[in-house]
């Protein structure tokens, strides 16, 4: 396995040499792997960075299978030559990357890396420092069966960051369409509204917070229960809200409690949006998954570009200065 990165920086103080110990929470690690979703990942990425000053770390690796166990001299050369050649695709694929990161940011700071060994693993692994990870939704090639990416599927479910997956880059101007967050009371979704209102402020857009409910039908008249479950709701989102809207005063907040399937529901109410901001899992599911069903019926889903909040050490929620909605419940 090929377990020395190729490394360089490129930025507006010139090409030179680099490695990963200069990457930190200020740089945004892209994956790259030369189709149009990595493209979409990659303006994504140097669009976010420029509005934050950030620094972009590009990473492509070459597709290679090796051989197996004790292989004859023949077999080995040609996997040599193999590796070779999938090393310098990835090494293209960096080039043209690099190239239209600089025509859109020529001070853009940017590291690159190519390597042979599996690109989950490379990514996940650089996710312990970095400020966020954004892949292409369908980078690598597809799973089987599967609406999402290999790759991106792996890095959503293990990275250590928030990690973004961009579907597409939006045709609208920017400023038109807002961000969305999806919200169920857990500390995971608490942590996302965090991200999300800090998205929207530094965007100049507006909020849209969804809390997606259903309740089973039931032959006969509808219960009255359901009214009240909603009255609750809104009460509930109203409080919340309050205290948010006074940290991001010029974020505009727009409710929503749309009924149904959580999954369909929260995918239709963020149609409208450019982002949209989830937390790693909910109250719903297995506590040993570590990504919520929700979560990834969003991120494989969705028709925007999706952020996974997933809570680190040190995050507003584990370490207790964020309120649940629990919480907020009993302080009424």
């Amino acid at each position: 396995m090929h377990r020395d990165l190729r490394l360089c920086s490129i930025g507006h103080r010139g090409l030179h040499s680099g490695g990963t110990d200069n990457i930190g929470h200020r740089t945004i690690v892209v994956g790259i792997d030369g189709s149009p979703h990595s493209d979409a990942a990659l303006a994504w990425a140097v669009d976010e960075a420029s509005r934050r000053d950030l620094s972009l770390h590009l990473v492509s690796a070459g597709v290679h299978q090796p051989h197996g166990g004790t292989i004859a001299f023949e077999e080995a050369y040609v996997d040599a030559i193999i590796a070779s050649e999938a090393l310098e695709s990835a090494e293209e694929h960096l080039a043209a990357a690099v190239a239209s990161a600089r025509a859109s940011d020529p001070d853009l700071v940017v590291t690159i890396a190519s390597t042979l060994e599996r690109a989950a693993g490379v990514l996940v692994e650089l996710s312990a420092r970095a400020h966020s990870l954004v892949v292409g939704r369908s980078s690598y090639g597809p799973v089987m069966g599967a609406a999402l990416g290999s790759v991106a599927s792996q890095v959503v479910t293990h990275a250590q960051c928030p990690v973004v997956v961009v579907r597409e880059v939006s045709s609208h101007p920017a400023g038109q369409r807002g961000v969305a967050v999806a919200v169920d009371g857990s500390a995971g979704s608490e942590l996302a509204l965090a991200h999300a209102f800090e998205q929207a402020s530094v965007r100049g857009v507006h909020l849209d917070v969804i809390h997606a409910w259903w309740t089973r039908a039931t032959a006969g008249p509808l219960p009255d229960t359901r009214n009240d479950q909603l009255a609750d709701k809104h009460l509930l989102l109203a409080e919340v809200m309050a205290g948010w809207s006074e940290q991001y005063p010029d974020v505009e907040v727009r409710v929503s409690l749309p009924m149904g399937p959580t999954v369909t529901a929260i995918i239709d109410a963020a149609s409208a949006a450019d982002l949209l901001v989830v937390g790693s899992r909910g109250h719903g599911g297995f506590r040993n998954l570590l990504l919520g069903s929700v979560s990834q019926g969003v991120v494989g889903h969705a028709t925007c570009t999706v952020i996974v909040v997933r809570p680190t050490r040190g995050d507003p929620v584990s370490s207790g200065t964020l309120r649940t909605w629990r919480e907020a419940a009993v302080a009424r």
